[in-house]
């Protein structure tokens, strides 16, 4: 065991923050470089009660911990799908708990540094009698490790269909035996070869989800669940990377058929349609009265639309992650404050329109970095 982390530690770990060390440079000097070191203690203290204080505050903050993750998620998958690193698939020999015990290692010194800050943040939430608040930040910080930790196992076991989690989402994987037509390649290439970071998806968002409407059924809070249905979105611009990427490598073939551009949009919103139902059916099973059907259902459609805007995005950004990650964090907070308006139906509207002008003008010239 010794030797497999001691290797990981070295592929994974130790490159990852060499090759992002002007990154933490940068963020080193933002939060502690510009301020006074007699007021760095207050100034500290003072962020984290605004983050457990106020909803937006904390929903952005945990928008930013999760692109970090989806940072640390993007550069193993890069290095294990590099050409030069076909070694790494060795680890297929051991087993699935050691190698999962191994993979969360991993993801935790990655997420180290959040780690660190976020401990401070559950300390002072728990000092000031917010234990539920301390109790959801802890559980997100877990479930980022968690998230972290099953999409690297599936990465490296990908074509091993023996092992035991992927005995348990057989079921989606007899989807493979299913005939499919064109619209339906990128949500079949989802269930069956990408099973478990849906799962891992899934579970996040469900997870959010339930907070909202059944831990805080009775005292709902529009704000806060505006901020968890926006992290919920978050989550999926996984799903979205790796619709793109097989889009334009395992079907790249496509752009030498005449399949007309609104086909190729259609399939991504019908993939999309059918990753979001299991939101949309559990808004609508747990809802009791929180919010009117049609909210819902527009709720379900901004989701469809603003998942199509990442699409356009990556296509905008030649699929380059750092872009991406950042259009995705402002889109964050722009769709969090034009919900407040109440106009659901006009921002939909708005979202899907420009997601359309961005993918109709990058498409053919995309060339992937």
């Amino acid at each position: 065991m010794k030797t497999e982390l001691r290797f990981l530690l070295n592929v994974l770990v130790r490159q990852f923050y060499l090759i992002n060390a002007g990154f933490f440079l940068f963020l080193f000097f933002i939060f502690f470089g510009v301020i006074n070191g007699g007021q760095l203690i207050s100034y500290h203290q003072s962020l984290i009660l605004g983050m457990i204080n106020s909803p937006v505050f904390m929903g952005a903050v945990w928008c930013c911990w999760f692109l970090y993750n989806f940072k640390c998620i993007a550069f193993c998958n890069a290095v294990i799908s590099a050409p030069e690193s076909s070694y790494i698939y060795s680890l297929k020999a051991v087993r699935p708990s050691k190698q999962l015990t191994l993979y969360l290692a991993v993801s935790s010194l990655q997420y180290l540094p959040v780690l660190i800050y976020a401990g401070f943040v559950i300390y002072m939430a728990f000092s000031k009698a917010m234990v539920i608040t301390g109790l959801l930040v802890l559980t997100f910080q877990l479930s980022m490790i968690a998230l972290s930790a099953f999409i690297l196992y599936f990465s490296i076991n990908k074509n091993n269909h023996a092992n035991p989690l992927e005995k348990l989402t057989g079921l989606l994987g007899r989807l493979n035996n299913i005939p499919l037509k064109y619209p339906a390649f990128l949500t079949g290439y989802i269930f069956y070869d990408k099973k478990m970071a849906f799962a891992g998806v899934k579970i996040f968002s469900i997870l959010l989800l339930s907070v909202s409407f059944i831990r805080n059924g009775d005292h709902f809070d529009a704000d806060f669940f505006s901020i968890f249905f926006q992290l919920i979105l978050t989550g999926h611009a996984v799903l979205v990377f790796y619709c793109v990427q097989f889009n334009e490598s395992q079907l790249q073939f496509s752009r030498n058929l005449p399949i007309p551009l609104y086909k190729v949009a259609g399939m991504y919103l019908l993939t999309f349609g059918i990753l979001l139902l299991p939101e949309g059916l559990f808004m609508l099973i747990n809802n009791h009265g929180n919010l009117p059907i049609r909210h819902i259902v527009e709720l379900y459609l901004t989701a469809i639309a603003t998942l199509f805007f990442y699409t356009a995005t990556l296509y905008a950004c030649g699929l380059n992650m750092e872009r991406m990650l950042l259009f995705v964090f402002i889109s964050f907070l722009v769709i969090f404050f034009l919900q407040k308006t109440g106009q659901q139906l006009l921002l939909m509207m708005g979202i899907l329109a420009a997601g359309v002008a961005v993918f109709w003008t990058h498409y053919f010239g995309f060339e992937q970095e």
